[in-house]
């Protein structure tokens, strides 16, 4: 009797099986369905139906998918993680495939085949999506129902498609954002449709491929490619693919389950699994508990009925009463119309003010027709009574203000945020703070006696809106009007976070696998919302700024849960707004009676009229006006009137073709635009020297990062050399998509991104060679000496171009990008003359004429734009107006990058500032500053900021981009600068790729709204000079005082660091490692775009606090400290903010840093010998650990290990302690004693993998979720990067920097990074020494120097940012020795990591093709189940060997 193999796979939203015969692997069946979060239940089902087809026979069953390893330990079954799976099912159908693309619910994947020496094929390398769903079939499934459309209607409603609208597939909430604005203009839905399956295909290829040739020919794989066949034509389109080069398998949906069933004759040839009937396996599967991690609960909403009673009785809603009319009665009204992103809404007021009638409902995608028939029907409603309906005057608001103003004619229209602010003021005086959530936006406003203060808007992202909640609520099978009932009937509310929609569907699976049932996710849904607000969006953990009448109000707080939420999270009642969904339409109406000029005829079409009242909609209309050809959308009323959008300009609302001369010539005249003045000087050809002899070189300069800044000097360099410069053409979505594909790292900032884009247009110019150094540091231009420092990405990415995109390699043309540092101008010279004689043989004179020339044009260019800021400061102070200062960094000048912003402002009469406009940033005093200074670009965006608030005629806007880490505390400090010396509140613009020009105004004109109302009312304050930020010091009586806690890196190291202050006097006691709590409080109290360890290193000291254990004691926070591109430099600045505002002003700060800049701790300095007991340690602690590594998994006394390992520390601590670096040699010697007495048995050894990447993360268990424990459970033994390298590096990058590019620096410098380098040395000399005596210490551990020296050729040794060399030093040197796993850890959004991680992992993938190497973000929100999927590629490579 035969006997059949089957796999099942459990994905994140489907369950799939194939069944195949064990002999031939035919597939005999097949099937796909969704499990609706009933994982198990799912299984049995599949089991049941295969039964039916094969009652008899027996089977044996491998399982695989996200949601299969719990069912497969339940069944003692083998588990095949699924990428590892899907390559198996490949190589058994084709001989010859190059890159596999496989889309599921939730999950995306990429594996990239070669063929080895013997010609088979192999897998080379795959890639895995993180916790982030963008891109997948959740978000295919998002954006069907944002369009109205079945899912299974998706791919013909796009094969109708013809154009492509830019849409983001970062994320489902990105991408509502950019298709409900184009929807409500008309845009046609399968155009739409189209789009998305772009939006797909771009973040799968620049999300996953990170820098990998996708090489042909592609199989697609996964229901999502299967079900929409045109999503694969884009792929192919997008790939430059023929048909030749596409594979479309059969059952390309199943094909992880079948890739499961072969497993069983390859991977688990040797398991003797058992063979059952499939109605045997139902039974054994009925009888799977399957015990999950116990999910977290938070308390109910109520305690008791009573509580739940006094709360709707406080917010009983109000009831809209109709009045009291007679028949032939005339009502004179004001119509007030709100179009929000999902909702249309009016409200007809009379004239005092009453409401008479309002409307609320869905806009269906066609806000016009719902509002036209909504009048209609409320029109002849009244009629109906005998009563006629005069509207006075009409007034419009929200998304669609203008098209509703457009279209109907309306008297006035305003921007949303002053008509709820109005609305509010109407019902409830003094308001504090106001919070409206809409459906895709969410506004605070801060007043202050009636005048706005401060407006925050949602950037791009509708996370945490109404729709974030409808969409999961109908996921859950839970009717919108239910939500409430539902999450208050939760006894155990899940613990949600604060995560965005698709990286929440992870968390809600991996819940509900937990054992949650809907209604507690529905009630950490609404409690999610809140928490996103204030940590997202508003981003204040100090909630008493937001005053004692808080107003909340919008769609989304109807939600009784949303509106308790709220309170709860703040711990103080709040206010609703008696009519909260329709706020919008009442303050339309109200602005609008308020505005109609007396005698005023009305504008408004008229209720009558409505019937005949049509519109044509027109999409991709081509603007005739300059080169970006903007694919317009043109709306034409009945009225006579149109409304254009999708233009970039307002040339683009001309339509009059045949008289543009006259349409132009009445076009309003922008003000003054600095933006546009520097790039015009930037990119032109200044003076070169006469008669310059042509070198017949055309060199490439890319229009990217630094060039932004420097490029009249580098332009005018190389021509007055002779060469000639070809400048990459301006940036264009077209040329960013060229280079997608090559982006390393999809968190990486846009600007970043854009280089690959750029290096390709130079090579279709054919250039000779192109050239992008890299400036690791410069002279301060201000007057702070720290500012010396660049960016780790602008300094780094031409090593992340060399080593991943290398333009020599793809193209053949030569990369040139020299290592440069610039303390000092004689720096610069000697580097230039230096390189430019190795590389083209040109001698040192012509070089530095050549300087001279670039000099001159440089000077040039910094002073014809500081003439123009001076006149237009001159003007608007002469004529009492204002203009704005956009700060950014000099690359986001960049028209893309900005999104043309700087427009929207001079458009409306607003002249725009850059930053370097302005006269007089270098002697601006920052020594008050709470973060340290060290770039120039952001002393120049703090000197503006300063600047500003001492003008009342200037006003500042901040650009951010998206994934910049540096603008996490930079813009943080330029809102307390502005408020804490004039009163004033910068604007703050997250921008990205996506195309947000609708949100972007909206948040531009509630800025503008509020500062103009501000000049009216006079409420302008005088400029007081800024005041010490740190006002507690730790004085020498705390430190008779104070217990001083000290944060953990590893728990050793806290406790070496502990034991080293002790000797100084300090009180000093180690904290408990942070986990949860840590996390929770990290995340409440530090800026969510700051990495993730200064979250759990400040949350860790905040759960101490909050613990209880030293309440009545006096304690002290110590913090790490050091000056440079790393946010480590911030620390002591984030710590002291979230002390401040978690009440703890008066407990200070202590820190390593001996210059102490900022004077935190007058009464504290770390002496050499303190310094001398941690560095000598350092080595001992790696030694120790190494040890614990390697004996940890072979111990034969379970904990053994650790309990050894945790004495052999005591006895540094107390070494140090009783004798210094003398007793601690004596305490190293008694720990390597206890270490050889644990009982262990190494022989068989494991597989290793090496864990390297950003410190703190590869250490502290809490921050990476106990992942040494994870990896040693399932077989590996674990190698460690060592600590002592990291804290060594920064001084031997300095100490050769200095040696090898003979750099002009103090001697102290020079002594002090000489001596430092010295003192390890001995400390590893000594170390090493004594660990001799332990026979798995038999060889020492390689000494930093050789080790980064090593890689060379990927990152040279004197590169510093934030790990730096030590990433790809520490790989190349374990992958020599046989290592073949390899992890690195880092933050989301880590700037270094970018360089140095993901950045260099294809150039080392070619150097070591077998290894395996994968990188690992981390963030406060992360889940293990992610993570743990992604290590499964891992454990399976162990696993096919």
């Amino acid at each position: 009797m035969r006997k059949l193999s089957a796999g099942i796979d459990i994905g994140s939203t489907t369950t799939k099986i194939t069944i195949t015969d064990e002999q031939t692997e035919k597939i005999l069946y097949s099937d796909y369905k969704r499990h609706h979060a009933s994982q198990l239940l799912s299984v049995i089902k599949a089991v049941d139906e295969a039964a039916a087809n094969f009652p008899d026979e027996y089977v044996k069953l491998a399982f695989t998918g996200s949601g299969a390893k719990a069912v497969a330990e339940g069944l003692k079954a083998p588990f095949i993680q699924e990428v590892v799976a899907n390559s198996i099912a490949l190589q058994k159908l084709y001989k010859n495939v190059g890159t596999a693309i496989e889309l599921g619910g939730q999950d995306a994947k990429m594996i990239f085949f070669r063929k080895d020496s013997k010609g088979s094929l192999s897998v080379a390398d795959m890639r895995m999506n993180g916790s982030c769903a963008g891109g997948t079939g959740a978000f295919i499934d998002e954006m069907a129902s944002v369009l109205k459309i079945d899912v299974e209607d998706f791919n013909d409603t796009a094969k109708k498609g013809t154009t492509v609208y830019d849409i983001s597939g970062r994320c489902g909430v990105y991408a509502k954002t950019d298709i409900q604005p184009l929807l409500n203009r008309g845009v046609p839905k399968p155009d739409l449709a189209l789009s998305a399956f772009h939006a797909v295909a771009k973040q799968t290829i620049g999300g996953l491929a990170q820098g990998l040739d996708i090489k042909p020919p592609v199989a697609f794989e996964g229901g999502p490619l299967t079900f929409n066949p045109v999503l694969i034509d884009v792929f192919a389109q997008r790939l430059n693919l023929s048909a030749e080069d596409i594979l479309i398998p059969p059952h390309a949906e199943t094909m992880v389950s079948y890739g499961a069933a072969l497993s069983l004759k390859t991977m688990f040839k040797d398991d003797k699994g058992e063979y059952l009937t499939f109605g045997q396996w139902h039974k054994k599967l009925s009888q799977v508990h399957i015990t999950h991690e116990e999910g977290k609960s938070a308390k109910p909403f109520f305690e008791t009925e009573e509580e739940k009673e006094e709360f709707y009785k406080r917010h009983k809603k109000a009831e809209l009463s109709a009045p009291i009319v007679c028949p032939n009665e005339t009502i004179r009204v004001y119509l007030g119309i709100d179009s929000g992103s999902t909702t249309t809404k009016f409200v007809l007021i009379d004239e005092e003010e009453n409401i008479i009638d309002s409307f609320y409902a869905s806009n269906s995608g066609d806000p016009l027709f719902v509002a036209k028939n909504a009048l209609i029907e409320m029109r002849n409603r009244w009629k109906e009574k005998g009563v006629n309906i005069d509207v006075i005057a009409a007034g419009t608001t929200g998304y669609g203000e203008q098209l509703f103003a457009r279209a109907f004619g309306a008297d006035y229209h305003v921007v949303e945020t002053v008509a709820h602010c109005r609305a509010a003021e109407k019902y409830i005086k003094n308001a504090s703070f106001i919070l409206d959530i809409g459906g895709q936006d969410m506004k605070a406003i801060w007043l202050d006696n009636g005048i706005i203060t401060n407006i925050v808007v949602n950037e791009a992202c509708s996370s945490g809106c109404g729709s974030f909640l409808e969409n999961f609520a109908s996921s859950l099978n839970i009717p919108a009007p239910k939500i409430a009932e539902a999450a208050f009937n939760s006894k155990n509310p899940a613990v949600l976070g604060s995560r965005c929609t698709v990286f929440m569907n992870s968390s809600i699976v991996t819940e509900q696998r937990n054992g949650k049932q809907p209604d507690d996710i529905m009630a950490g849904l609404c409690r999610s919302i809140i928490e996103n607000v204030f940590t997202k969006v508003i981003r204040i953990s100090n909630t008493a700024s937001l005053g004692d009448n808080i107003v909340v109000q919008g769609g989304t707080f109807q939600n009784d849960a949303v509106l308790r939420a709220m309170e709860q999270y703040l711990g103080k009642n709040v206010i609703r707004a008696p009519y909260p969904g329709i706020m919008g339409a009442i303050g339309a109406a109200l602005l609008t009676k308020e505005n109609l000029q007396e005698g005023r005829q009305s504008s408004f079409i008229g209720l009558d009229n409505m019937e005949s009242f049509s519109y044509k909609q027109e999409a991709n209309v081509p603007c005739p006006f300059c080169m970006n050809h903007c694919q317009r959308s043109v709306m034409r009323f009945s009225n006579g009137s149109a409304w254009v959008t999708n233009n970039r300009c307002e040339r683009g609302e001309i339509l009059d073709t045949e008289n543009i001369k006259e349409a132009l010539a009445k076009a309003p005249k922008k003000a003054p635009d600095c933006f546009k003045l520097r790039e015009e000087l930037l990119f032109k050809n200044y003076k070169i020297p006469e008669n310059v002899q042509k070198r017949n070189i055309k060199i490439g300069l890319p229009r990217v990062l630094f060039f932004w800044d420097t490029m009249p000097f580098w332009n005018t360099f190389f021509r007055s050399l002779g060469f000639d410069v070809c400048i990459s053409s301006p940036s264009s979505h077209k040329l960013f998509e060229k280079g997608l594909y090559a982006v390393t790292s999809d968190t990486v900032c846009f600007p970043a991104k854009l280089v690959h884009g750029h290096i390709r247009d130079l090579a279709e110019k054919k250039v000779d060679r192109i050239f992008m150094p890299s400036i690791s540091t410069l002279k301060s231009e201000n007057s702070e000496k720290t500012s010396e420092w660049m960016c780790a990405v602008v300094k780094g990415y031409p090593l992340v171009i060399k080593n991943s995109d290398n333009p020599e390699k793809n193209f053949g043309i030569p990369f040139d990008s020299p290592l440069f540092f610039w303390f000092e101008d004689e720096d610069r010279k000697k580097q230039i003359v230096s390189f430019m004689k190795e590389t083209y043989g040109i001698e040192k004179n012509e070089v530095l004429k050549a300087i001279e020339y670039g000099d001159k044009a440089e000077k040039l260019f910094h002073n014809t734009l500081l003439e123009e800021g001076d006149k237009i400061i001159a003007d608007v102070n002469k004529n009492h107006k204002y203009a704005v200062i956009l700060a950014s960094r000099p690359y986001q000048n960049d028209s893309l990058v900005n999104h043309h912003l700087p427009e929207m402002f001079t458009s409306m009469g607003i002249p725009v500032l850059t930053v370097d406009s302005i006269r007089g940033t270098e002697k601006e005093d920052l020594s008050k500053s709470r973060i340290d200074i060290v770039n120039n670009f952001h002393a120049r965006m703090l000197s503006t900021a300063l600047i500003a608030a001492k003008n009342p005629n200037l006003e500042y806007v901040q650009i951010v981009s998206f994934g910049c880490g540096h603008d996490a505390y930079l813009s943080d400090e330029i809102i307390r600068i502005m408020k804490e010396t004039a009163e004033k509140t910068p604007l703050v613009l997250k921008l990205d790729e996506s195309e947000i020009q609708g949100p972007l105004r909206i948040r531009v004109r509630s800025f503008t709204e509020t500062v103009e109302m501000k000049r009216r009312k006079n409420s302008l304050h005088s400029f007081k000079p800024l005041t010490d930020p740190y006002k507690r010091k730790f004085t020498k009586e705390d430190k008779e005082e104070r217990i001083v806690l000290i944060p953990n890196t590893s728990h050793a190291f806290s406790r070496i660091m502990s034991a080293a202050m002790k000797t100084q006097g300090l009180k000093a006691v180690s904290m408990d490692i942070g986990r949860e709590e840590a996390i929770r409080l990290g995340k409440k109290y530090v800026h969510n775009d700051i990495c993730f360890p200064a979250q759990i290193v400040i949350g860790e000291a905040l759960a101490e606090l909050e613990s209880g254990k030293y309440k009545g004691k006096k304690v002290a926070i110590a913090t790490g400290k050091y000056i440079g591109d790393c946010r480590l430099t911030h620390y002591g600045a984030l710590l002291r903010k979230a002390l401040d505002d978690a009440g703890y002003a008066d407990i200070p700060i202590v820190t390593n840093d001996d210059e102490d800049y900022h004077n935190l701790h007058p009464g504290f300095k770390l002496n050499l010998m303190a310094s001398m007991n941690i560095a000598y340690a350092m080595p001992m602690i790696d030694i120790l650990e190494e040890l614990l590594r390697k004996i940890r998994p072979y111990e034969l006394e379970k904990g053994s290990s650790d309990k050894a390992f945790d004495k052999a520390v005591t006895c540094l601590t107390e070494g140090i302690e009783k004798g210094g670096v003398p007793g601690l040699a004596k305490g190293f010697k008694k720990a390597i004693e206890i270490m050889k007495n644990i009982k262990y048995d190494r022989s068989n050894p494991r597989p290793t993998v090496l864990i390297v990447g950003e410190y703190l993360l590869n250490f502290h268990p809490g921050a990476n979720h106990d992942i040494e424990l994870f990896l040693e459970k399932n077989g590996f033994e674990i190698i460690e990067a060592r600590m002592s390298d990291v804290i060594q590096k920064s001084y031997f990058a300095l100490d050769m920097q200095i040696r090898e590019y003979k750099l002009k620096r103090p001697l102290k410098k020079k002594l002090w990074y000489r001596l430092a380098d010295g003192l390890f040395d001995g400390a590893h000399n000594l170390a090493d020494k004594i660990a001799k005596a332990h026979p798995l210490y038999d060889t020492p551990a390689c000494r930093l120097p050789d080790l980064v020296k090593a890689s060379d050729p990927i990152i040279h040794h004197t590169f510093d940012a934030g790990e730096g060399v030590l990433i790809p030093g520490e790989i190349l040197h374990h992958a020599a020795r046989g290592c073949k796993h390899f992890v690195i850890l880092q933050p989301f959004g880590c700037l270094p990591n970018h360089v140095v991680g993901r950045g260099i992992t294809k150039k080392l993938k070619e150097l070591y093709p077998d290894v395996q190497i994968l990188p690992l973000d981390y963030d406060p929100d992360v889940s293990f189940a992610n993570i743990e999927n992604r290590l499964q590629m891992l454990i399976m490579d162990i696993k096919n060997k």
